[in-house]
């Protein structure tokens, strides 16, 4: 270690291994050998983790992980800090990607169709037959392929060369028409990047930026540093669309407009601008057709609203607009992001917060049409063999494609899916492919920016499987078309050997490779910027008005993509069927968004099971009633309704494609989603929602609290905000804790009187937490990392619609003002909500057999071999954050069981169990403290919920540390804790209210 890396950090985050041996993904050569062992690998101390950097793999955004690993198993996922698109968080689909890796319905092996029935058979006979299959095609073959890196891509292309075949690459949640628009405006093919933290005021045309589209990770991150209230700064963010999303949820305005009416209301206000001195260039034409009142009569709304909305956006700059995203792919949808372009243009984003010289080149956006031309070959009998990788047609697309009948006609049919789908279910042939943190591969998520995905661990035994691009090579070898190097990993190297030449790294290319191991990711070649790109004359013919809508039903239908499945991949996943909906707080199945006015003259309520028709196909599906959507708009949700997704996910739900026609909006060739009205009928029947929703509302009790933004500063008044305003010393109080001078220094002691403040002693750590609700935007991303690091298991479908989930965290959903009749305010409040750690816990002097108990560092904790379920402590919860395991939920098939953290105990059934602060980690922190002959710092604890934050809302630390950042937090006038001005419990977690721009005393409620 001459470099001076210390050897501890040198083998946190780098598969030593991994550098020096292609065949080997890391150097954990005996991933299946847990213990004993007799000669230890170098890198591998039993009881202290190993970390891996690589590149997440569950959607195109390509964000950076660490991946931990425990004696050569892999147990949790995580954002990799210095990676630009990640910095240290992941979103939900990313966290529950390690339950793919152990998923028990993964492929054996593969597996050839004889008389109609799926066989096991060997790798070497699986290329044999592919190769023989290959060479009787003469060039007939065709690769469908579904969002990949560089190198992968590259070898798939020599591959496609060598046998003379075609390649069509597909994503169900592409955003075609963007990159069209942006080619159409600025002559330049890409994806455009979006810089959410410069911006001050952010206007989305339904674009759900915080969820599915573009990269949501690093777009949160900016998102909360424009929208979260900082030193007296607040940026305003308002939401257009029919439906308001979790994106929208978290505006501070939502203008309801009418589906499809996007363009007209960019074009109305780009108007508005260019007549007040902005430069429309060549749609200068165009928006005089488009005036606001054209934009009135097509949206819905006010040309007041509409004319101080356009002021307003320039006034608060730096703006951005963005959208309309997948929901919003309708006939014209080129068009609508078109028209968001030239309003961009007008107020003189572009090259401020709208960047194209470092574009989203990692976001997908192979447009449908490419695919559609694909089946049309197929169904014409000119493929031979058709190869399927990484997408799943056969469920993303709808049925009115054609793609199955297509695909069943093609003679020989392989699919690379290492778990069952759809599109497998045809093949005739089944080479399951390696899960990404089993594999080689690289990412470029944008100019410039180059990450290596790297195997974490020896391929999980239990299946044999095989890298795709081996499996190419190889047949490329077989039959004698053998293009480059003999495996991935040899052109995995070849190709970044040309990244460092191109670095001028004066480093030796091993340092370097290995360099890039352990940091994650490099920069090289990075773009300079090139300033403002000017609008161009349109090269195609679009109309900007809004489209028809087939058929003639009662309500337009919107289907959205999910943030939990996207397009479905990861319908599979049991943490994310039982992840709550963001939005609805349904898991497990489908429902019918609708507003509780049109449910009623339809004579429905939650739970009742409706038909929904169009003119393509009709589905059924118990109603969900949500205010945050409009009247005559009912909308579906993309990702349910498998038909083949293992035993955890078949047959969950509906899939609202069958609703769709298939096709291709011009001139991007994207997938149409806003296409048709829909009947919708009651049943008679009923399906009790499987949801962890409590009240929609707070009925007064202050819990998810928020004050206006026009009353901080004046702490020490009441202005009539939920709870009132309060001084440091009275917050304090509150909470707890009363300032002291010691030596000059504040410090916070345990309230007189408090029940537990006799334990320990003033220096010692007094653990707590803080959550800045004006920063939490609901994503649940801290759910599914708490369930991954704490070993929580699910419950079902059924146990849920009981009310026994066992998730320890539970985003509440709170409707302050809602409105979807007139454009207005909107205030809606999510709020996390986990064990408290009381001061004066009411849990504790309850329990018979002292299973509940504090600890000396303020922490409530639980003893689960005393535990005798009483459910007492439960009972006497005021925040119902306790759970009891009915059942042996842990009793899971092999080897799921492998993603256990090793740290943190399994529960047997009959035990309560709740947050506990991740105390694994505190006291790993401490015992690495006392090793190294130091205190612990601030910042060395990170909670998984914390770690997991891109919008960075949750702060853990030292509250008796008056350095500590989650003791600064107690200093801001925003701070409560949730019912402890009621029951004095002295909470640990303290909560910072939600900032709004209207008068919270006057909201509707």
């Amino acid at each position: 270690m001459s470099d001076g890396i210390k050897r501890r950090d040198f083998l946190k985050v780098l598969g030593v291994g991994g550098a020096s041996a292609g065949l080997a993904g890391c150097s954990t050569q005996s991933a299946e050998k847990l213990l004993p062992y007799v000669v230890p690998p170098e890198d591998i101390t039993p009881g202290v983790a190993t970390w891996y950097t690589s590149v997440c793999g569950e959607c195109a955004a390509a964000c950076g992980m660490w991946v931990r690993t425990r004696e050569g198993r892999a147990v949790k996922v995580e954002g990799n800090p210095s990676h630009p698109l990640s910095g240290g968080a992941l979103c939900s689909r990313g966290y529950a990607s390690i339950q793919g890796l152990y998923h028990a319905d993964r492929f054996a092996g593969p597996m050839v169709r004889r008389n109609g029935t799926l066989e096991s058979i060997s790798w070497d006979e699986a290329e044999a037959l592919l190769a023989e299959r290959l060479q009787g095609a003469g060039g007939n073959v065709l690769l469908i392929n579904g969002t990949t890196g560089p190198t992968l891509s590259d070898v798939m292309d020599g591959f496609v060369s060598a046998v003379g075949g075609q390649r069509v690459e597909y994503d169900g949640l592409a955003d075609a028409p963007l990159r069209e628009a942006t080619r159409i405006a600025f002559g330049q093919d890409v994806i455009p990047r979006y810089d959410f933290g410069a911006a001050n005021f952010v206007l989305s045309f339904g674009a759900d930026f915080l969820e599915t589209w573009g990269t949501p990770t690093a777009y949160a991150r900016g998102f909360t540093a424009m929208s979260g209230e900082d030193h007296g700064e607040k940026g305003m963010f308002v939401f257009v669309g029919p439906r308001l999303s979790l994106t929208g949820q978290n505006a501070d305005e939502w203008f309801p407009i009418e589906p499809g009416s996007e363009a007209a209301l960019a074009l109305g206000m780009a108007s508005v601008l260019a007549a007040e001195g902005g430069d429309a260039g060549p749609y200068a034409s165009i928006l005089s057709a488009y005036d606001v009142s054209a934009a009135a009569a097509a949206t819905g709304l006010e040309a007041d609203s509409i004319a101080d909305l356009a002021r307003r956006f320039v006034e608060n700059g730096p703006s951005l607009a963005v959208g309309p995203g997948l929901s919003g792919h309708h006939r014209n949808a080129t068009a609508a992001n078109l028209a968001v372009h030239v309003l961009n243009a007008v107020a003189g984003n572009i090259g401020q917060t709208v960047h194209l010289d470092t574009p989203e080149s990692g976001a997908s956006s192979r447009p449908y049409g490419e695919l559609e031309e694909a089946i049309g070959n197929m169904a014409g009998g000119s493929v031979d063999v058709v190869m399927v990788h990484g997408a799943n047609p056969a469920f993303s697309l709808p049925p009115a494609s054609g793609f199955v009948d297509a695909f069943s006609q093609v003679p020989f049919k392989v699919s690379f899916a290492s778990e069952p789908d759809e599109t497998a279910a045809l093949a005739d042939l089944i080479l399951p492919d390696r899960h990404f943190l089993e594999a080689w591969g690289d990412a470029n998520s944008r100019p410039g920016l180059y990450a290596i995905q790297q195997p974490v661990m020896q391929p999980v035994p239990h299946f044999e499987t095989k890298q795709v691009g081996d499996v190419l090579l190889s047949l490329g070898a077989r039959m004698g078309s053998a293009f480059g190097p003999a495996t991935l990993y040899d052109h995995l190297r070849a190709r970044w050997q040309e990244l460092y030449a191109a670095s001028g790294s004066t480093a030796g290319f091993e340092s370097w490779w290995k360099e890039a191991l352990r940091a994650g990711s490099v920069s090289v070649g990075a773009p300079a910027s090139g300033g403002a790109a000017v609008l161009r004359e349109p090269d195609a013919a679009l109309t900007f008005d809004a489209p028809a809508l087939d058929g003639d039903g009662e309500f337009a239908l919107v289907v959205y993509p999910s943030t939990r499945f996207g397009a479905g991949k990861q319908a599979s996943l049991p943490w994310m069927q039982e992840l709550p909906d963001p939005v609805s707080k349904i898991a497990w199945h489908s429902w019918v968004e609708m507003h509780p006015d049109a449910a009623e003259r339809l004579g429905v309520r939650d739970g009742d099971v409706v038909r929904v028709a169009s003119p393509h196909g009709e589905v059924s599906a118990p109603v969900w009633t949500y205010p945050g959507i409009r009247e005559d708009t009912v909308a579906l949700q993309m990702g349910t309704g498998r038909t083949v997704a293992g035993r955890f996910g078949t047959g969950r739900g509906v899939n609202p494609l069958a609703l769709l026609p298939a096709v291709a909006e011009q001139p991007s060739g994207g997938l149409v989603h806003l296409a048709t009205t829909v009947s919708v009928e009651p049943t008679g029947e009923r399906h009790k929602l499987a949801t962890i929703a409590g009240a929609d509302t707070q009925h007064d009790r202050h819990i998810a609290q928020a004050v206006a933004f026009a009353d901080l500063g004046h702490a020490e008044d009441d202005h009539g905000d939920e709870g009132g305003h309060h001084g440091l010393a009275e917050m304090q109080l509150m909470g707890g804790f009363v300032p002291a001078e010691t030596d000059g220094e504040p410090t916070a002691y345990p309230l007189p009187g408090a029940q537990y403040g006799e334990y320990g002693d003033p220096e010692t750590p007094r653990w707590g937490m803080a959550i800045d609700l004006d920063k939490c935007t609901g994503c649940s991303a801290c759910v599914v990392a708490c369930q991954s690091e704490n070993n929580v298991p699910w419950v079902g479908e059924d146990q849920v619609a009981m009310g026994r989930d066992l998730a320890w965290i539970r985003v509440e959903r709170y409707y302050e003002t809602v409105d979807a009749s007139h454009a207005g305010p909107v205030d809606v409040r999510h709020l996390p909500m986990m064990c408290q750690h009381c001061g004066n816990a009411p849990c504790e002097p309850v329990c018979p057999v002292f299973a509940a108990y504090h600890t000396p560092d303020g922490m409530n904790g639980q003893i689960y071999n005393r535990c005798v379920g009483t459910r007492y402590c439960a009972n006497n919860c005021p925040y119902k954050v306790r759970v009891f395991n009915w059942y042996t939920y842990t009793d899971v098939p092999e080897p799921m069981h492998w993603a256990y953290n090793p740290d943190v105990t399994v529960r047997e059934n009959g035990v309560m169990e709740k947050c506990s602060f991740c105390v694994q980690r505190v006291r790993e922190a401490q015992n690495e403290a006392v090793l190294e002959g130091r205190a612990v710092r601030d910042g060395d604890i990170l909670t998984a919920c914390q770690q997991s934050c891109g919008a960075e809302a949750i702060v853990f630390g030292d509250l008796r540390d008056p350095e500590s950042a989650v003791s600064q937090k107690l200093h801001s006038e925003r701070t409560y804790r949730v019912l402890d001005d009621l029951i004095n419990t002295q909470p640990g977690v303290s909560y910072l209210k939600k900032v709004t721009f209207h008068d919270v005393a006057s909201a509707a409620h």
